[in-house]
């Protein structure tokens, strides 16, 4: 079994305590898919200034395969600002530097992609313009749009959701029909599953018939930042480890087990610093 995180890299830095992480969606999955002891790869522009040694570093130290990653010269790495206090983060700004590597070629990668079991993106990446290039190949395609409502809309969702296998969504609390409600379209366009995470709330997860409700185990957090990806890489881990298939509508009781297994594995990752436990040098 074979994984791959496909986007963006980013130093995420909490500025008043001049901690830094390696981090970004991609990254993020890539190193809990590692850390679920699943083979592992990465795929994304990486640049060549320090602080993209400090990403490259962490990929080693995680087993993460980044040997197919373009290094563009001259070019700087993605760095998120962020305020940090008991554990919960205050965005603050994003700075691309004077040159951000930007994103990968998915057209000059594909045959390497094909050759994963399951893939993942997301809409912090901003790739969606390439999205397409995914839907002809024969494997599993999961893709995070996030929390913000400019990626909720159907000119975005005619990019990516097109035999979208997983749609992941981080949504305020909302009710069963109204979760119900929520997915519908996104079925409709040829999505297969859609995930809602509701922080405390909980989750739900729905296959376009039925739709079931997970729990959160509740902790007191070191740091909840990569909580959201580390659930997704467990839920993927878990759905791809026990036969998932491209376009195959998975049983409502194997979701509910999967929840189960992402929420446990996410709640142990809220009590290491930074996305995945990794701190920049």
């Amino acid at each position: 079994m074979r994984i791959l995180g496909l986007g963006d890299n980013v130093i995420d830095e909490y500025v008043n305590t001049g901690a830094c992480y390696p981090g970004g969606n991609a990254v993020n999955f890539a190193c809990h898919i590692a850390k679920l002891d699943v083979e592992s790869a990465y795929l994304g522009n990486l640049a060549d200034d320090r602080y993209a040694k400090i990403i490259e570093q962490a990929l080693e130290e995680m087993r993460v395969v980044y040997d197919h990653c373009p290094v563009i010269k001259d070019s700087s790495t993605k760095r998120c600002l962020y305020s940090v206090v008991d554990g919960e983060r205050e965005f603050l700004k994003v700075d691309l530097g004077n040159n951000w590597s930007a994103q990968v070629d998915v057209q000059s990668n594909i045959e390497y992609i094909s050759s994963f079991d399951a893939v993942h993106c997301c809409c912090n990446a901003k790739m969606e313009e390439q999205m397409h290039l995914l839907w002809d190949i024969d494997t599993v395609f999961t893709y995070d749009f996030g929390e913000k409502e400019k990626y909720r809309n159907e000119e975005y969702y005619q990019k990516i959701c097109k035999r979208l296998d997983l749609a992941l969504f981080s949504c305020n609390p909302m009710s069963v029909d109204e979760a119900k409600q929520f997915c519908a379209p996104l079925h409709a366009l040829g999505v297969k599953h859609v995930l809602i995470t509701m922080g405390s709330y909980g989750q739900y997860i729905s296959n376009g018939t039925d739709i079931c409700k997970g729990t959160i185990e509740k902790v007191d957090a070191v740091d909840t930042m990569g909580a959201g990806d580390a659930f997704c890489a467990a839920l993927v881990k878990y759905l791809v480890q026990n036969g998932w298939k491209k376009d195959q509508i998975l049983d409502i009781e194997l979701l509910q087990s999967a929840l189960a297994f992402a929420s446990t594995y996410a709640k142990s990752n809220c009590m290491v610093e930074g996305g995945f436990g990794v701190r920049g040098n």
